[in-house]
C-alpha cells in the first residue's frame, strides 16, 4: 500500500514540473509565435496584391468575422486584401485574398492547412492559387478543375469561404464604401 502512495506523489511531482516547464515555454514563445504570424500575413498582402504598395490597417473595414484591409498604390484605393479560414478536410485552411474594387480576385494566398499529404495539400500549389485570378462571385466551382484527384473537399472549402468573403464584399463593403 506504501508503494501505491509513493508511486502516485512522485507521479504527481513529475506530472506538476512537466505542466510547469510546458507553461512556461508556451509563455515563452507566444510572441515570437504571434509575430511570426503577423509577418506571414502582411507577405500574403503583397502576393496576393501584387500593384498595390502600402496596406492601411487604421482604415480597415469590419464586416462580420472579415477585416476588409485597404490596398493603394500611391493614393488611389485598389480594393482590399482579406484573410478567411475555411474549412477543409483536415481542419480549418487559413488564406488571404485581394479583392478588387470591381469584386475581382487578384490573388489568393493559403496560409497555413492541415490537409492529408499529397491529396488536400496541393491546394498549396502556387499555379493552383494563381487560377483564381480574375474569378468574382459568379463563378461556380467546377470539380474536374478546381478540385484534384480524390481531393474535393479542400478545395471546395478554400471556394466557399472566397465566395463568403465575395458576398460580404458585395453587400457590405461595396455598396457602403
Amino acid at each position: 500500500m506504501k508503494n501505491y502512495i509513493k508511486f502516485g506523489i512522485v507521479l504527481f511531482l513529475i506530472a506538476s514540473i512537466s505542466s510547469g516547464i510546458l507553461s512556461y515555454v508556451n509563455n515563452l514563445t507566444k510572441p515570437i509565435i504571434k509575430e511570426r504570424d503577423e509577418s506571414s500575413e502582411k507577405e500574403a498582402r503583397k502576393e496576393v496584391y501584387v500593384n498595390a504598395d502600402k496596406f492601411e490597417d487604421n482604415k480597415a473595414i469590419i464586416e462580420g468575422n472579415y477585416i476588409f484591409i485597404p490596398a493603394y498604390k500611391g493614393t488611389e484605393l485598389l480594393g482590399y486584401v482579406v484573410k478567411g479560414i475555411g474549412q477543409g478536410y483536415g481542419g480549418e485552411i487559413s488564406l488571404i485574398i485581394g479583392i478588387s474594387k470591381e469584386g475581382k480576385l487578384e490573388g489568393l494566398k493559403i496560409i497555413s492547412a492541415k490537409e492529408t499529404p499529397g491529396l488536400g495539400d496541393k491546394i498549396f500549389n502556387e499555379d493552383w492559387q494563381k487560377t483564381w485570378k480574375g474569378r468574382d462571385k459568379a463563378y461556380e466551382f467546377k470539380v474536374g478543375v478546381d478540385s484534384f484527384a480524390g481531393a474535393t473537399i479542400s478545395p471546395r472549402g478554400v471556394y466557399t469561404e472566397i465566395m463568403n468573403i465575395l458576398n460580404i464584399y458585395e453587400e457590405k463593403v461595396k455598396k457602403n464604401g
